[in-house]
């Protein structure tokens, strides 16, 4: 409905927001109710009041959760960096409310692995990505968040939940097998979608879905924001595991963590074609710092991140 109506109704003004967020319109009952209790007005509302309204409850549906408290401890190499100390708002407007819902549902927390075994970086066993003097033909990597880790000295390992308990095959596999079977990208997308609408904790379905979007926006532009988006709530989603203040690794060969390795990875690449290079920063700096053994090559990217470099300027791995 345009805001050059001359007069809006509560029903109205539901329906307007429902289209604007891409949620339910009978999830947005109470805010919209509340409407002239909260900003002080009365049915019907003039079309200006109307669009002041529905900026501001936008505005609020994508405000992030506070993260756990960390107790003093400072982030950036000395524990998990959380979203919401990364940004202030979700793309999505159903994030938030996504996150709500698995809290009332209960929180299955990261668990040790490897049978409580530490990561030590100063041990020979193991390791993936160590700084060296010789040349490294897979590209320009960045050592300086070495020394954080370094100095961090032995972390226990842990093991995202397995949110596939009970399922023959996971929701992403069938609609990656059901993509390669028939080569149809819109039921895909489809699959996904509903896999996260029955279970919102499928947080490689989610990451699916940033990638998608991302791959979109080689020729749409406006793919990102969907992009964002996803990876964002993939990424929201895996927070609630993990124990806080998180000082963690999660190891890219435990099977279980690379869903929130690959949402990290995603978001990271998503924020810097933004031109968002702080908050790309952070993000790379929270992937090689849960997974210090880098399998994905962040090394290579965070540096031209930090620096500012823009994405069209970015040096090829």
């Amino acid at each position: 409905m345009p805001a050059t109506t001359s007069s809006v109704s509560e029903d109205e003004l539901r329906t307007m927001l429902a289209q604007r967020s891409g949620l339910e319109k009978d999830s947005l009952w109470y805010p919209v109710y509340e409407v002239p209790r909260a900003f002080g007005l009365s049915w019907p509302l003039t079309g200006d009041q109307a669009e002041e309204v529905l900026s501001d409850l936008l505005d609020r549906l994508r405000r992030v959760l506070p993260p756990p408290r960390q107790d003093g401890q400072d982030g950036h190499g000395r524990r998990y960096v959380y979203l919401s100390e990364i940004t202030d708002r979700y793309e999505r407007c159903d994030t938030r409310r996504i996150l709500e819902r698995i809290q009332r549902a209960g929180i299955t927390p990261a668990g040790p692995a490897f049978d409580g075994d530490n990561y030590d970086p100063r041990s020979e066993r193991g390791w993936g990505a160590r700084p060296s003097i010789a040349a490294d033909p897979s590209g320009k990597p960045t050592w300086a968040w070495w020394r954080a880790v370094r100095e961090a000295g032995p972390r226990p390992f842990y093991r995202m939940p397995d949110p596939y308990v009970g399922e023959s095959s996971p929701p992403v596999d069938r609609a990656l097998d059901l993509r390669e079977r028939t080569g149809n990208n819109t039921a895909y997308r489809a699959a996904l979608l509903a896999a996260v609408r029955e279970d919102p904790r499928q947080i490689d379905c989610w990451a699916h879905l940033g990638s998608d979007a991302l791959e979109h926006a080689e020729k749409d532009d406006s793919a990102l924001s969907d992009a964002l988006g996803f990876y964002q709530t993939a990424v929201a989603v895996a927070e609630l595991s993990l124990p806080s203040p998180f000082t963690g690794v999660l190891a890219w060969s435990e099977l279980d963590n690379r869903p929130f390795h690959r949402a990290l990875h995603g978001l990271g690449l998503t924020w810097w074609r933004l031109g968002e290079t702080a908050k790309a920063t952070a993000v790379f700096g929270n992937s090689l710092w849960t997974n210090p053994d880098d399998n994905q090559g962040v090394r290579y990217l965070i540096g031209q991140v930090k620096a500012g470099t823009p994405w069209h300027q970015r040096t090829e791995m």
